[in-house]
């Protein structure tokens, strides 16, 4: 199993900062996925149409316009993946959690995803985490480390103890990985449905979401 990780909006809480923070994964059965040709393809087909600049070597969500943006999305609602997304509404993010972002970014991207997908995991089967590569050395180590802790205890929570060496996690910069892209490109989505008010994008693929984690609603 793949899973393919990407945000949107920042985790920042200054008046400048985004309102909500977005996470987005694609789930791959596949260790070779289809969506990452079609991505290939899609992106020279977007360059000899001049729709794309042919400066942009990837297709990144909040550079293309309304033509380019739904060509990625219907391309994606076409393929046999499961998508994940995890709406942070930051206003009601505890205060004593936004004492340290380093903290709450680990335990965003990583706690709502392996929940939901440790429990599927079938007898030796592994999971390939894939970030779009965005932190320091250090913090890629401290990253893993936590997102290895995190298996292990969520694992053991639902009684599917799983073996740690099964468990991967790379970061990668997204030009070199279209599905990546096209995880940007779900969170891009959903970026422009909560902070924007606009629902147009993810309407194309709201039928793919498998997994969907709004945080925090008020009770």
């Amino acid at each position: 199993m793949k899973v393919y990780v990407d945000e949107s909006g920042d985790l920042g809480f200054s008046k400048k900062s985004t309102k909500f923070f977005i996470i987005a994964y694609i789930v791959s059965k596949e260790p070779y996925p289809s969506l990452r040709i079609k991505m290939k393809r899609l992106l020279k087909k977007l360059h000899r149409r001049g729709k794309y600049s042919f400066l942009r070597n990837e297709l990144k969500f909040s550079r293309m316009n309304d033509y380019c943006r739904k060509a990625v999305l219907e391309e994606i609602s076409q393929s046999d993946f499961e998508l994940g997304v995890v709406v942070v509404e930051k206003k009601h993010v505890k205060k004593e959690l936004r004492q340290d972002l380093k903290i709450l970014y680990n335990w965003l991207l990583v706690h709502h995803i392996m929940s939901a997908l440790l429990p599927r995991l079938l007898a030796k089967q592994k999971i390939n985490i894939i970030f779009d590569k965005s932190l320091s050395k250090r913090r890629i180590r401290d990253f893993n480390e936590y997102l290895i802790a995190k298996a292990s205890y969520l694992s053991y929570r639902v009684g599917n103890e799983i073996p740690l060496e099964r468990i991967y996690s790379q970061h990668i910069d997204s030009k070199k990985d279209p599905c990546l892209q096209a995880a940007d490109a779900v969170a891009g989505a959903y970026f422009q449905k909560y902070e924007k008010g606009n629902s147009q994008y993810v309407e194309i693929i709201e039928d793919k979401i498998t997994s969907f984690t709004y945080l925090w609603r008020k009770s």
